[in-house]
């Protein structure tokens, strides 16, 4: 990693939680998947770091990122205006059940921001959060660190695997987010994504491409008229990634697509008229 980062990678979900150490104070990246997970990640940023623990930023509200956010409520916790979608959504409600928590209980975000913000923790360590968009939820932050040439994406970007495709995701944003991710990478610049092996600057791209591929192709496809149950098996068309994950996202792209509604012609540029008409 880079000197005065951590990275703790928390099961069951092999999530990586990020601590990041400045001269005055350290936040975390991300809180567990359960309240006493959050304790045992607590516990250990307080083994490595002589600096106190400031706060905790969400990349996103999926539970396995956010539900240790309990054991940080003396702590500044912030997270995106719509990351308590994910929180309060029907995957959070039945990873609440199997684990024996209230969800009504669990808390979100003490500060959350829309677009972007900043927290400084001394000597010249400066978090940089940033949201582009909706895309793998409505509420992804990337928190990138510019000192260092680090960024933590969540789950906007897997290694160690495809792409996680939610009911809330949006295909087309997706690719707009990780366009405006690629603009800030350098060819050393690190990427921590929300599960896996740290990821280099082309290994953003190769996912950005195969998303960009899978939209593109279904948009083209919906205009041309073609049944959702018939995408993926068409003839002029190949898909990313296996079969279960392609036919979610597409499934996801064609709802979106549907829910803009039918194309509307354009506007002509130029008035055209007669040469013998009257007008100037």
């Amino acid at each position: 990693m880079r000197p005065g980062i951590f990275l703790l990678v928390a099961p069951p979900e092999s999530v990586n939680v990020g601590l990041v150490v400045g001269q005055d104070r350290a936040w975390l990246i991300d809180s567990g998947s359960s309240p006493a997970q959050g304790e045992r990640i607590r516990a250990a940023a307080a083994a490595v770091c002589d600096r106190p623990l400031a706060g905790v930023a969400l990349t996103h509200g999926h539970w396995d990122h956010s539900f240790g956010l309990t054991a940080f409520a003396d702590l500044e916790t912030v997270g995106h205006q719509d990351c308590q979608t994910a929180l309060r959504g029907a995957e959070s409600a039945a990873a609440a059940h199997d684990l024996g928590l209230d969800l009504d209980r669990l808390p979100g975000p003490a500060r959350t921001i829309s677009l972007i913000g900043l927290r400084d923790l001394g000597g010249g360590v400066v978090l940089e959060l940033a949201h582009f968009g909706p895309a793998h939820t409505l509420g992804d932050l990337v928190v990138a660190l510019p000192g260092a040439d680090l960024f933590f994406v969540g789950d906007l970007i897997e290694t160690a695997g495809a792409p996680q495709f939610d009911p809330e995701s949006s295909l087309d944003g997706w690719v707009k987010s990780l366009d405006s991710l690629w603009a800030a990478l350098k060819p050393n610049s690190l990427v921590v994504p929300g599960h896996g092996q740290v990821a280099e600057p082309w290994q953003v791209g190769h996912q950005r491409a195969g998303l960009a591929a899978l939209w593109g192709q279904t948009e083209w496809a919906y205009h041309q008229g073609v049944a959702l149950e018939q995408i993926y098996d068409h003839d002029h068309l190949e898909w990313p990634w296996d079969r279960p994950t392609a036919e979610r996202g597409i499934a996801l792209a064609y709802a979106e697509l549907r829910a803009r509604g039918p194309r509307r012609a354009p506007l002509p540029l130029i008035e055209t008229h007669r040469l013998d008409d009257p007008r100037p």
